[in-house]
């Protein structure tokens, strides 16, 4: 009876390994989406992320070396590498911006003219000589 029971739960391993692994690239983005304003280290890192797909990988190729029938486990494995490779690649390769020139270190700032959060008009000449610090807000995620 014990061999009727475990391959039954073969495919429960397999279907839960790309379950977590799907909830854990899910996972990211909602996490990001509402929290990253917040805790942009959650953003930034999505290292609990990697631990879930990391599981479901596990759990399907677990899945697939106990399967007598190796056809659906398979399929699952390759699902769940695919997932993760896309993963992989929102979130290392798509983003990835070529660097952009600059002016070098040390090299004066560019004369600009911007309005302060009164509406007044500052220009950077207004301080020369004088310590300063700009601060330029990006802005809401």
């Amino acid at each position: 009876m014990e061999d009727d029971v475990r391959p039954a739960r073969r495919p429960v391993l397999a279907a839960a390994g790309i379950t977590l692994g799907v909830a854990g690239v899910i996972g990211y983005f909602i996490v990001a989406l509402h929290l990253g304003a917040r805790f942009p280290s959650v953003r930034n890192d999505a290292i609990p992320n990697w631990i879930a797909v990391g599981i479901g990988l596990a759990l399907s190729a677990l899945a697939l070396v106990r399967a007598r029938r190796r056809v659906v486990p398979g399929l699952l494995l390759v699902l769940n590498v695919g997932v993760a490779a896309a993963f992989a690649a929102v979130l290392y390769v798509v983003p990835a911006m070529p660097p952009a020139p600059g002016p070098p270190i040390g090299a004066p700032a560019p004369t600009f003219a911007l309005p302060d959060q009164n509406g007044r008009t500052v220009r950077l000449e207004d301080f020369r000589g004088a310590p300063l610090l700009l601060v330029f807000y990006r802005g809401h995620w």
